[in-house]
């Protein structure tokens, strides 16, 4: 009897640690994919009905050199984007900013610092950052109140402060990984693997690779017959 006692002592021990474990595999799941949904609401694809589309994102500019980049190749393609601007930077390359508005792109809010540790921010510091960034982005345009979490980190705290200001939270389906990989070719093979009408990609105007596998990423998407629009995020 004794001897049964301990074994489901011991059976009951590992269950509840297994059963923490899952759980806090669920949590850090859900902090780092958005497009899970565990904590809020986001867009990862858009599709637009009778057309290939592909919608371009930029996020961490504008960047003094590479932004300009971005934009002349985008400029040859007829291709609009959306930049997802850290506010900071916003401050420091207005005249780029202005250019990305005027030129027919999307400027949205991607935080003010950009802060390694944004997964562990007060939904108040959340908020602040947001704001800042909103701010800055009202210098230029009117904000479209589009937000992309720092490294797509989400979690109630970010949740709450999204939903305090109202922000439509964007994620992506095509991750380039353009600032882990020194290979263009690599990241361009990813990103056209198994492209499709409503792809959100995700791309970084701050990585010196990244401007030449936008130009190879449109010529090739371009003669398959894609557009890049984004007006579907301005209603």
């Amino acid at each position: 009897m004794v001897v049964c006692t301990a074994i489901m002592h011991i059976n009951g021990t590992w269950i509840t640690i297994l059963l923490v474990v899952i759980w806090i595999s669920y949590i850090v799941y859900g902090s780092f994919v958005m497009r899970a949904q565990i904590f809020l609401n986001s867009i990862s694809s858009l599709a637009i009905p009778y057309k290939n589309n592909i919608v371009l994102t930029f996020d961490d500019g504008p960047h003094p050199q590479i932004t300009s980049l971005i934009l002349d190749t985008l400029a040859t393609y007829q291709a609009k984007a959306i930049f997802f601007c850290i506010g900071k930077n916003l401050v420091l390359y207005p005249e780029l900013a202005k250019r990305i508005v005027a030129e027919g792109h999307i400027l949205a809010n991607h935080s003010y610092n950009h802060s390694n540790f944004i997964g562990l921010s007060s939904t108040k510091k959340v908020i602040k950052e947001i704001q800042q960034t909103e701010a800055e982005i009202e210098r230029f345009t009117p904000s479209l109140k589009l937000y992309r979490p720092p490294f797509g980190v989400t979690n109630p705290n970010i949740a709450r402060a999204t939903s305090a200001l109202n922000m439509k939270v964007i994620g992506w389906n095509k991750r380039s990984f353009d600032t882990v990989s020194n290979s263009e070719k690599a990241v361009l093979d990813r990103v056209l693997s198994n492209i499709q009408n409503g792809d959100i990609v995700l791309f970084h105007d701050t990585q010196t690779i990244t401007p030449n596998i936008l130009a190879d990423f449109l010529l090739f998407t371009t003669n398959k017959g894609f557009t890049f629009e984004v007006d579907a995020f301005k209603d």
